[in-house]
């Protein structure tokens, strides 16, 4: 294997004493059905989805033996479900019965859960989702020592090009189609690059521990307790990375005061994907790689990939087109890699009682492809995309308009209009069992805001003036006027 330097010989592998425990963690975007554009009712979902477990005792039962719970994320128009820690050879019940709940859910109240990372028009680069797999790997009886934390991380961490590259499949960005596999992790502003593993001897004396504090990096001084050796891939202790180790033997300032039986490798980088067995297909990777980790560790040591950001650069950009760097100057393609990675861990399979069905092949059906637009005011939505939003109109023909109310008003043709232009997607999508898994249509219809009302636009409405964010307030201040 790469990245690995033998230095004995066993006579069985240890790995038969060993337990694997995974967890995952899959985000979604939350739509409304009629449209395709997000919806702020993750809310929503969690107060239908308990209605619906109070209603069936059989289904509560089940899901308490899989699934931690349902979580929101900082938009509103995100949820995720988070599975407990289970044998690799359940995650499959888990993943099934975490979407259906979600699904249910969103049905039941006319939304549709969007299976993609962004969305190919309101990411910008926020909201974006993402699947978190979690790996813990222990002695029967015991918990993940710092060892064997470290080894498994520096494993999966030697391998994060190759995880990238088979998970990669956002290429659409703010409505067009890039040159990038994965725009999720190319825009992130929390997916930061991590360092391999290194182990911290602990010193008798007083020792500044950083945390996050109220989303500020501060420090606590610790004068006494039990020193301990620890795991440290970056000086901050930070989580929001790309790959890391968690757990009370990390220097992770949330983690500190948990169970040892939380130790384990938290892998963040992956794209949402829309297939669920392929999904699985990643997770029972990382789960065989913890075991063969374990072993490396036991018959060596295991080294850091000295390509590693080049090689991860390269995965985010091309995804399986991608080529790796080894050694010096030679270059192998990710389908080789992976082919040799998933051969080498093959026994691990059958130990775990899992099968990995399609890699190293990417399921490719399911790419958004670059949406054809259906503009009916074309020139009107480029000034808006030009950021000059600020703008009179005058109005080609007569229309009705109504308000929150419901109350409606007339508005003949030549009215002069004051107010910032706007933009409503209506999208077409692909959905498979209740998740929506590609749009393959959009309209895109410009209106004009004035004091919360919209105003539809249409292709020969006349623009008089249109004004960008920082001349409407130049002119605003100077001019007496913002137009």
């Amino acid at each position: 294997m790469f990245f690995h330097r033998k230095t004995k010989e066993l006579d069985e592998d240890p790995c038969s004493s060993y337990q694997v425990l995974c967890g995952i963690e899959e985000e979604f975007l939350i739509i409304n059905n009629k449209n395709g554009t997000l919806v702020n009712a993750a809310d929503d979902l969690m107060v239908r989805a308990a209605e619906i477990l109070e209603r069936d005792n059989r289904r509560l039962d089940f899901l308490q033996l899989k699934i931690r719970g349902l979580d929101a994320e900082p938009s509103p128009s995100q949820i995720e479900y988070v599975t407990l820690p289970l044998p690799p050879k359940d995650i499959a019940e888990a993943v099934v019965a975490g979407r259906k709940l979600l699904a249910d859910a969103a049905n039941q109240l006319e939304y549709k859960l969007f299976s993609q990372s962004l969305h190919p028009i309101q990411s910008d680069p926020h909201p974006m989702c993402g699947t978190h797999i979690n790996v813990s790997v222990q002695r029967k009886g015991g918990f993940m020592n710092v060892e064997e934390l470290a080894a498994v991380h520096d494993y999966l961490w030697n391998y994060l090009p190759e995880l990238i590259a088979l998970s990669a499949n956002s290429p659409v960005y703010q409505g067009s189609r890039t040159n990038i596999a994965s725009n999720r992790i190319n825009n992130s502003t929390v997916l930061k690059p991590n360092g391999s593993a290194q182990i911290q001897i602990p010193q008798r004396t007083a020792a500044l521990v950083p945390m996050q504090y109220y989303g500020r990096m501060r420090y606590t001084l610790r004068l006494a307790g039990e020193a301990v050796k620890k795991v440290i891939t970056n000086p901050r202790g930070e989580r929001l990375v790309d790959i890391t180790p968690r757990g009370p033997l990390t220097n992770i300032g949330e983690d500190e005061d948990s169970s040892l039986m939380t130790n384990r490798v938290e892998v963040r980088i992956f794209d949402i994907q829309q297939d669920h067995e392929y999904l699985l297909d990643l997770a029972y990777l990382c789960c065989v790689s913890a075991l063969h980790a374990i072993y490396l560790h036991n018959t060596g040591d295991i080294t850091p990939d000295l390509n590693h950001r080049t090689n991860v650069e390269r995965a985010v950009y091309n995804g399986m087109k991608a080529y790796l760097i080894r050694n010096k100057s030679e270059e192998e393609s990710i389908e080789k890699s992976v082919t040799r990675w998933v051969s080498e861990t093959e026994k691990y399979q059958e130990m775990l009682g899992v099968k990995i069905q399609s890699l190293p092949k990417r399921i490719s059906d399911y790419d958004q492809a670059e949406l054809e637009a259906d503009f009916k005011t074309k020139k009107i939505e480029e000034l808006r995309q030009q950021g000059k939003i600020y703008a009179v109109v005058q109005l080609n023909k007569s229309r009705t308009i109504t308000d929150k109310r419901g109350r409606k008003y007339g508005i003949s043709r030549g009215t002069q209009v004051q107010g910032i232009l706007s933009v409503d997607y209506e999208l077409t999508y692909q959905e498979k069992d209740g998740i929506v898994t590609n749009f393959d249509g959009i309209r895109i219809i410009n209106t004009l805001d004035v004091q919360g009302i919209k105003i539809p636009l249409v292709n020969r409405d006349r623009i008089l003036t249109a004004l960008s964010r920082s001349d409407h307030l130049s002119r605003s201040l100077f001019g007496g006027f913002g137009f």
